[in-house]
């Protein structure tokens, strides 16, 4: 079927028509997806039934009484179209990554003010990552103040004392978590809860990567609850999921189920590290509890991406990059962004980093973003990091970040040591992973004594039992917090 799009005042059809033509092998179906698309706008003005538009995505029937068959058919039909449109637009920018140019960007950003409409999006602006992350020109100040934390002729007692004092200034403990008149900034305590180590992505860099020999373990909800009762008995009340890329095992009705298990066992609050899903799995996660969503670039150097991501999902670029504007437009109040120290040069992508925060920052106000920086230590075997950091380096970056962005919560794993992890608490880090396990079940083996059956993910540097941690934040008198705000 050929079909001719015209323009009309709000979107360039024909310039979206001309575009698939020359460039997408699939234009045939595409273009009449677009003149789907263009038909339900016309028929039903979402301008006046928000209530119903603001319901696409969780795929809810809110249809007014003698209507809601209809209405349930429609909405149905109109989330169908969204994916359908959101993943024609990913799969454009993934087969023309390598030669992204004005034009293309052009498509990508009217087909995102299409989908913006048919989901009646309320956000202000929309997906521009790629035209602004790597405009010299957007979050400068900041970037300059990341910099200059990264010369060496900064010298770190001055550095470290400034980054300290925006850090008391922005997380001032509340008043009922203050350990004493000493008490400086609050410092959240966290541990993540591994549900499958099982990924089908071909990361060089991760021991879970598809062709790595290792022991794969997949957890039950039931399992899950099971491991979660020994992190809430050590006093968890923030636990992040975390599994590998899998998607015949690790599906959005498995998140959905247990996080389902999890609230119906535990108060608390449950945030998320799984593959990048799409913005109506996202709403689905929002819809069961999902407090947060963490999701690391890895790196942001394009080519040096495509060589560290061979194989998988993980490979398209692009739809990695917005999966934390998918998460927000679906409702998930928290952020975690960052890099892995170690694959790329650190400055070049910490500045990256920056204007990405800020970026997210700019289109969600209402949103909590924490900021990591993980780094490389004992990468699978045959895997050489091409770009080590230092500690002193770690620090000043740490300290870059916070001069950067004053009031982003910034994390640290185990996957540093006991000193290094309290010496940052005490200067800007304000969430710490604590007790941990990088393998599913490891919580229950190690409670039963049981030698672990492998399969972590990174080696824990930081072997510290949670009350211990906690107790080393004290001394500091830094204020404990089990929750975030």
């Amino acid at each position: 079927m050929t079909l001719s799009l015209t323009d009309s005042p709000a979107f360039s059809w024909k310039f979206l028509e001309s575009y698939l033509r020359r460039y997408d092998v699939h234009a045939a179906r595409h273009l009449e997806l677009l003149g789907e698309v263009r038909s339900r706008l016309e028929a039903f003005d979402l301008g006046r039934n928000a209530d119903r538009a603001a319901s696409f995505l969780c795929d809810k029937d809110v249809s007014r009484e003698g209507e809601a068959a209809a209405g349930s058919g429609r909405l149905a039909a109109a989330a169908n179209m969204a994916e359908e449109l959101e993943r024609l637009r990913y799969q454009l920018l993934n087969e023309r990554a390598a030669a992204l140019g004005e034009e293309d960007l052009r498509a990508t950003e009217e087909l995102d003010r299409i989908y913006a409409r048919l989901v009646d999006r309320r956000t202000p602006d929309g997906r521009r990552a790629r035209r602004l992350l790597w405009n010299p020109d957007f979050a400068r100040d900041a970037v300059e103040r990341l910099e200059q934390s990264l010369d060496p002729a900064l010298p770190l007692e001055a550095l470290t004392a400034s980054a300290r004092r925006l850090t008391e200034e922005h997380f001032a403990p509340e008043s009922g978590d203050r350990p004493g008149k000493g008490g400086r900034h609050r410092v959240l305590l966290y541990a993540p809860l591994y549900l499958s180590n099982y990924c089908v992505n071909g990361c060089v860099y991760c021991h879970f990567r598809f062709d790595n020999p290792m022991p794969r373990i997949h957890l039950s909800p039931e399992r899950a609850v099971e491991e979660a009762e020994y992190l809430v008995a050590r006093g968890m009340r923030h636990i992040l999921l975390v599994a590998g890329d899998y998607p015949q095992l690790t599906g959005i009705d498995y998140y959905v189920s247990v996080v389902d298990a999890l609230r119906r066992r535990f108060a608390g609050q449950w945030t998320v590290e799984i593959a990048a899903q799409s913005t109506a799995s996202y709403a689905r996660l929002a819809a069961a509890g999902v407090l947060g969503v963490t999701l690391y670039q890895e790196t942001y150097d394009l080519s040096r991406y495509a060589v560290l991501h061979p194989r998988g999902p993980k490979t398209r670029f692009d739809r990695r990059l917005e999966t934390l504007e998918r998460a927000a437009e679906a409702g998930i109040r928290r952020l975690g962004l960052g890099i892995l120290l170690g694959l790329a040069p650190a400055a070049e992508d910490a500045r990256t980093l920056v204007r990405h925060a800020l970026y997210l920052r700019q289109r969600f106000p209402h949103c909590t973003l924490a900021v990591s920086l993980p780094r490389l230590h004992r990468p699978p075997e045959g895997f050489a990091v091409p770009h080590p950091v230092d500690d002193a380096t770690l620090v000043r970056l740490y300290c870059g970040l916070r001069h950067a962005l004053p009031d982003a919560e910034l994390v640290l794993s185990t996957r540093e040591t006991a000193s290094l992890r309290d010496y940052l608490a005490g200067v800007c880090v304000t969430q710490l992973s604590a007790g941990s396990s990088t393998a599913p079940g490891g919580y229950g083996d190690r409670a039963a004594g049981r030698a672990a059956a492998g399969g972590e993910q990174f080696p824990v540097n930081d072997e510290r039992p949670v009350e211990e941690a906690a107790q080393a934040l004290r001394r500091q008198g830094l204020a404990v917090v089990w929750e975030s705000a």
